[in-house]
């Protein structure tokens, strides 16, 4: 009578049970940048979408698909921050994870937007990215892009607004609150007004980044206490101090160098095109876009930036890759191919004085730690198994983050084009 018993006793665990792990999925002997440093000859256990082990030893998992890590490094998934998400969200988010962009933070859209993504994350799905939103920007009445768009959206009109627009703003979403702030938007936000807007936001438990093409704007935002600058300012020239004044108040820096440049007559969308590493991975739509993105006269405008970019990063500002990327050009303006152009602007940083360590970690633990997601951007235990697994070493030559092996959005390896 015993062993009928147990038997009934093990039956009933066993449909007690819930769903069986995945099978795991070891990368073995590769060299990994693991969101701060290279270490060469290290092995990477992960399963049901967490990282279980990083070792300098050979790991042996039984039942482990195995990924030869030889003559390959393995980078936590890249974070873009700053796209557009604006309509077809679930395609920009899979186009994104074929690049190896895991994460995208989105810095403009509107509500319908952050339904579309709100309902992805409650239900993710395989090789999709995952998204933050910003939800609506504030911008003063009569504000250019508004004309720009033909989409009205709420606006705040002085300082006694600010706390009811952030408000409203929480309550459609927005994980952090953008804020447009520049003569050249039309309808300039007040200064007062910024800094009501940010007060409010941090009483709230949001960051404020501020979008600023002007140094004078990117100081006085600086000033209003805003956490992260979206876009470097473009001119013939920047302040020698410019570096210190940002050190010191511990702000973080997208220069979305992509969208400066294209400002400036030097556009990379048609260059992406003619790599085939790149053209394989878009989709069809998009190839007609970025072959005629808007290209202005060439000119002197991102003088400042290339002078400033540097001294930026040797005193300790976070710099964060951000692409501008949306899916049609917005007014004159557009840079198209998500994900494919967070490799352009990698290239860029390096361009322009980062060194291939610092841009890497511009696109991965820099925006982890700037936005507060702890769960991503590095190579440790207990983080999510966002991983990009490229061709060669990236952190001597950029652009070989473009020979993408395989990508894994939560431990899921997103299939190739």
């Amino acid at each position: 009578m015993r062993l009928p018993r147990l038997l009934l006793l093990a039956a009933l665990a066993i449909g007690c049970a819930g769903p069986a792990a995945a099978a795991p999925t070891l990368v073995r002997d590769v060299r990994l940048f693991d969101g701060d440093r290279v270490q060469e000859h290290r092995s990477v256990l992960f399963q049901d979408g967490v990282i279980v082990r990083v070792s300098d030893r050979r790991l042996n998992a039984p039942g482990a698909e195995v990924v030869d890590g030889r003559g390959r490094t393995l980078l936590p998934g890249l974070i873009d921050a700053h796209v557009h998400l604006l309509g077809d969200a679930e395609g920009a988010l899979r186009q994104s994870a074929r690049f190896g962009v895991t994460t995208v933070l989105d810095m403009f859209s509107g509500p319908k937007t952050l339904e579309a993504v709100r309902k992805l994350r409650a239900d993710p799905q395989a090789g999709l990215a995952d998204a933050r939103v910003a939800g609506y920007g504030a911008t003063a009445p009569g504000s250019l892009l508004s004309r720009m768009t033909g989409q009205p959206w709420p606006t705040v009109d002085g300082p006694a607004e600010a706390e009811a627009w952030v408000d409203a703003r929480i309550a459609e979403g927005s994980d952090y609150i953008k804020v447009v702030y520049d003569e050249n938007e039309g309808g300039p936000l007040s200064q007062d007004t910024l800094a009501a807007i940010v007060r409010a936001a941090h009483q709230r438990g949001r960051l404020v980044v501020v979008h600023v093409l002007a140094e004078a704007k990117a100081r006085e935002a600086i000033a209003a206490g805003a956490d992260g600058l979206a876009h470097l300012f473009i001119g013939d020239a920047a302040g020698a101090d410019f570096p210190d004044l940002a050190a010191q108040a511990h702000v973080f820096i997208t220069p979305t160098l992509t969208i400066l440049h294209s400002l400036c007559g030097e556009p990379v969308e048609p260059g992406l095109l003619s790599d085939p590493r790149i053209a394989a991975r878009l989709r069809d739509q998009d190839k007609p876009l970025m072959a005629k993105a808007p290209t202005p006269s060439r000119n002197h405008l991102c003088a400042a930036s290339r002078a400033v970019l540097a001294p930026l990063a040797a005193r300790r500002v976070p710099i964060l890759a951000g692409t501008d990327t949306a899916p049609r050009p917005i007014g004159p303006y557009g840079v198209l191919g998500f994900g494919a152009t967070l490799h352009a602007e990698l290239a860029l940083l390096t361009d322009d004085g980062l060194t291939p360590l610092q841009a890497l970690t511009a696109a991965t633990s820099a925006p982890a730690d700037a936005f507060r997601l702890n769960d991503r951007g590095r190579i440790q235990p207990g983080r999510r198994a966002d991983l990009l697994l490229v061709e060669g070493d990236p952190t001597k030559d950029i652009r070989m983050s473009r020979n993408i092996v395989a990508v894994w959005v939560r431990g899921d390896r997103v299939p190739s084009p």
